[in-house]
């Protein structure tokens, strides 16, 4: 089997892991082998809600997604899973459960939490432990939802042997009395649920054999003799660069890479030229990757910071040039084996997301950045060579490197040749962190197979469970006691209903949790092989539970909303209640889809159709068969 055709094996594993189960995945793999392929791949094809969130502005921009701390307004600081003493405070310390209790969303976000089904975070590797378990307790938080993450599914991209969680030293003196350590597969949410770890193997960066075991020997804490021997090969220290262009210096230090590019531009004749980036709309700073104020002059090494998008590709992200000429404001690129490139500027977008009156979760434009493609390329940082391939590089490892960021900048160039070591390179400089390597255990595509049919049966009975839960009842009740509206008007026969339909609704959750156990205990049993009792049971519940709705809910709901209003605060309250009535109504509507469903599947192999074929039917959002704005809205209502 060729390396293509793993590759694609393992892409259509992925894919189908995504649509037809709700299992969480750790996608890794070493750099170049396609994770983010894949994760285009899979925000193009996937059928689920879908929110790609990253841990930098830089990331979040390349994965064309938005910081975690956005998403989730999330303040900068460190969490800590229990009670906080008042010197942890004030150093900065925030309790995640009082974070969680405290936190007030809008309407929009809060349906926009509701409607989530899949959650992307790239770049995964610089996620700490601490922030991992706070968007766990949000999401089970707002979504009244238990399931690990509240119910979303999960899916994780990074590689944990290239950039680490950055935490503070007197940080983790604190943190460490809860964790195992600063990774995010030691929060607690990770540690009590295990992801499903799929390796991508296939490298698409490097082409030269013994440069890939190298980079594999480096990753397995397997170096030896002979793999040093070879690196220390490429020592260099005397190195002259040739006239045409100079490799580029891998540095530690943004500090460091900006004062050698500084130097070299002043070293260069001539006049300098400025050019300035175009803002519009919200746009953090962080997040650019073009210079806000670019200094050239002619002869400045460059690199491209964007690929082209154009049908002849004439550039990509790390293509190395030096700028020819600039004539009235054009800058004109040349390039040792290519043709010279008249530069144009490009843009870059920041994103948010919302829910449309579908219900389904866009991206909205909201601000824009304007510069040309590129920064002077005599030097970059390691965090800022992310993503970037580079054909030759200078490398000092010897000049304040952490553990692991040899290796990554080591991964950044094509070939073994294309490598100029200007210290040598010892044991303990390529060490990989041992937790790391604990951790990793990928799936072989065998393990993979099995998972799957247990995870596509636990989705199905997810897919028909769901028509039983009562959430957003509790939800749409709990909208309407935060109404400020509402709230001034302190008519206690009003409040007293409101206790009522509470309880009612609380005992209706669990009651429908039991329920659910029961058919998770009968399936356990029997798989999907006694259709006979799990369609009757199924039946006799949404029997049950409409009843007990109707006679519960809908009585003193319709009750409440015949009365005529005397005043303002009444209306009010009728107009809450009117809305509310629609919930239930759709709750009951939903109850009766789970009724008429066909047979569930017998054999695994039928499960994927059997999905494909019901999965819309199944997910049928409040509302839509009525066409308009859906009810589902449920905070938008109040």
């Amino acid at each position: 089997m060729s390396t293509a055709t793993t590759a694609t094996s393992i892409f259509d594993k992925i894919l189908n892991f995504i649509d037809y189960t709700n299992q969480n995945i750790f996608l890794t793999g070493k750099a170049g082998t396609g994770k983010t392929t894949l994760l285009k791949k899979i925000k193009e094809t996937s059928s689920k809600k879908m929110v790609i969130v990253a841990p930098t502005g830089v990331a979040a921009m390349n994965a064309k997604g938005t910081t975690i701390n956005s998403f989730f307004q999330l303040p900068t600081g460190s969490f800590f899973p229990g009670d906080i003493s008042l010197q942890n405070l004030q150093a900065g310390f925030m309790s995640i459960q009082s974070l969680v209790s405290d936190s007030s969303y809008n309407r929009e976000k809060m349906n926009l939490f509701l409607e989530l089904e899949l959650l992307v975070i790239d770049e995964v590797s610089m996620v700490r432990c601490d922030l991992m378990d706070v968007i766990d307790s949000i999401l089970r938080f707002v979504r009244k939802n238990n399931a690990p993450f509240g119910g979303v599914q999960l899916l994780l991209i990074g590689d944990l042997y290239q950039l680490p969680p950055v935490i503070r030293r007197e940080e983790w003196s604190f943190l460490k009395t809860a964790y195992r350590s600063p990774y995010f597969f030691d929060s607690h949410v990770i540690s009590r649920h295990p992801l499903l770890q799929v390796e991508l193997t296939t490298v698409f960066r490097q082409t030269e054999p013994e440069f890939i075991n190298i980079l594999n020997s480096i990753r397995n804490n397997q170096i030896d003799e002979s793999t040093l021997r070879l690196l220390n090969q490429r020592f260099d220290p005397q190195f002259t660069a040739s006239e045409e262009l100079n490799p580029i210096i891998i540095t530690s230090h943004n500090a460091e890479a900006t004062a050698i590019n500084k130097e070299k531009l002043d070293a260069l004749p001539g006049e300098e030229y400025t050019f300035n980036g175009e803002l519009s709309g919200e746009f953090r700073e962080a997040g650019l990757q073009a210079e806000q104020v670019l200094k050239l002059k002619e002869g400045a090494q460059v690199m491209f910071i964007k690929n082209d998008t154009g049908d002849d590709r004439k550039f990509y992200n790390g293509k190395i040039g030096k700028v020819k000429s600039i004539r009235d404001g054009e800058i004109c690129i040349s390039f040792p084996d290519d043709e010279d490139l008249m530069l144009e500027r490009t843009s870059w977008q920041s994103f948010e997301y919302k829910t449309d009156p579908e219900q389904t979760i866009v991206q909205q434009q909201v601000g824009e950045f304007s510069q040309y493609p590129i920064k002077l390329a005599w030097a970059v940082t390691i965090h800022k060579s992310q993503g970037l391939t580079f054909d030759s590089a200078i490398i000092d490892a010897g000049k304040s490197f952490v553990a692991g960021q040899v290796y990554v900048a080591l991964s950044r160039v094509r070939t073994l040749n294309g490598l100029i070591l200007r210290s040598k390179i010892n044991t303990e400089s390529l060490r990989s962190n041992p937790e790391v390597i604990a951790y990793m255990n990928p799936a072989t595509e065998e393990d993979m197979n099995g998972i799957m049919v247990i995870e596509q049966e636990k989705f199905i009975l997810q897919l028909v469970l769901h028509h039983f839960t009562f959430n957003q009842m509790l939800i749409g009740l709990e909208a309407i006691l935060s109404n400020a509206e509402i709230v001034k008007t302190n008519l206690p026969e009003f409040r007293t209903l409101l206790a009522q339909l509470k309880k009612s609704v609380t005992d209706l959750m669990g009651l429908s949790e039991r329920f659910q156990n029961q058919v998770k205990n009968l399936h356990r049993e029997s798989g999907f092989a006694d259709q006979e009792a799990l369609q009757t049971r199924i039946e006799s519940a949404v029997t049950y539970f409409s009843k007990e709705i109707n006679s519960l809910l809908l009585t003193h709901v319709n009750k409440n909303i015949r009365i005529k209003p005397k005043n303002k605060s009444e209306q009010q309250i009728q107009h809450s209640f009117q809305k509310y009535r629609q919930i239930i109504e759709n709750r009951i509507n939903l109850l009766q889809v789970a009724s008429g469903l066909l047979k569930m599947p017998v054999k695994p192999e039928d499960y994927t159709a059997w999905i494909s074929k019901h999965k819309s039917q199944l997910l049928i959002k409040p509302d839509s068969s009525r066409g308009g704005q859906q009810a589902a809205n449920n905070l938008q209502l109040f």
